[in-house]
């Protein structure tokens, strides 16, 4: 993964989950002022609108000279719009201020309000599909995909016309969870598809009394925080990841991760792979419940 202007994503993102109204906005600015590119946010996040004004904010200051180009901002469709696509991404657009995203995800594989076995949820999000493609293909979005889907789901849009090469998978990732998101890998190799890990922590449970010893370990030998090394864990498994913070500090230090993962062994990535082996756990919603 490398800059978005060789048309990859970076590798490390914002992640803006949870981060509503004027909370969101030092920290997108402060994540920025620190060499963040990837800016990452959903409508059902509800704070496209103040991420839009802090991004015009910096387009306008003559202090630097960051432009549109030099950002990679993602959106997701909302569960609640899956019936109407193209208005919402047209609205995202809007909110953000800008005339094109350069990744659009569909965010949940089912419509909001709508029971996970009901088979209007396959019919909307194979529709949805195709309208993000045609968006793709107005220019609209650089780039698309989706969250939260199973192999199941993906395999769907894989025998659609549109197809799913070089499309984008974001999911929960984390020493807990994350075999569903190396079969996804594996099962659709030949697609290229990019995987990107949010809940890197767990929702908490990394730093959590009970943390598994090893990692503490491999944090006291590399010198890399506990944060760090779950960070370096996904990325050399060729994984993106998004990480949110308020704090300067953490902000900086996921940031650097990339230039330091190399610092985990192999063994490192194997141990902290068995974190998981007797059995794993699921923190987020479960898309392996919708039909």
């Amino acid at each position: 993964m490398g800059h978005e202007e060789s048309g990859t994503i970076p590798s490390v993102g914002l992640g803006t989950f949870r981060l509503k109204s004027e909370t969101v906005k030092p920290a997108v600015r402060d994540a920025i002022r620190l060499g963040y590119r990837h800016i990452d946010t959903a409508t059902i996040y509800r704070n496209e609108k103040e991420i839009g004004e802090v991004l015009q904010e910096l387009y306008a200051s003559t202090v630097n000279s960051l432009c549109r180009s030099d950002f990679w901002i993602t959106s997701k469709l909302s569960p609640y719009d899956m019936a109407n696509p193209r208005s919402a991404l047209l609205k995202t657009l809007s909110q953000l201020q800008t005339s094109y995203l350069d990744l659009y995800l569909i965010h949940w594989p089912a419509m909001a309000r709508k029971p996970a076995s009901s088979p209007e949820n396959k019919r909307l999000r194979l529709e949805a599909w195709k309208v993000l493609n045609e968006a793709k293909g107005e220019g609209l979005v650089k780039h698309i995909g989706v969250s939260n889907f199973t192999v199941e789901h993906l395999n769907e849009l894989s025998e659609t016309q549109c197809g799913i090469e070089h499309a984008f998978v974001q999911m929960e990732i984390h020493p807990w969870y994350w075999r569903d998101a190396a079969e996804i890998q594996r099962a659709f190799s030949k697609h290229e598809l990019t995987m990107v890990g949010y809940a890197l922590l767990a929702e908490g449970k990394l730093l959590a009394s009970d943390c598994p010893a090893i990692i503490h370990k491999i944090s006291e030998r590399t010198g890399l925080t506990k944060v760090q090394v779950v960070l370096a864990w996904a990325l050399r498994k060729g994984w993106g990841v998004l990480a949110k913070s308020e704090n300067e500090n953490h902000l900086r230090q996921n940031l650097e991760t990339p230039t330091l993962m190399e610092k985990l062994t192999a063994d490192d990535i194997l141990t902290i792979d068995e974190i998981s082996s007797k059995q794993e756990e699921k923190r987020c919603w479960d898309p392996r419940l919708v039909k």
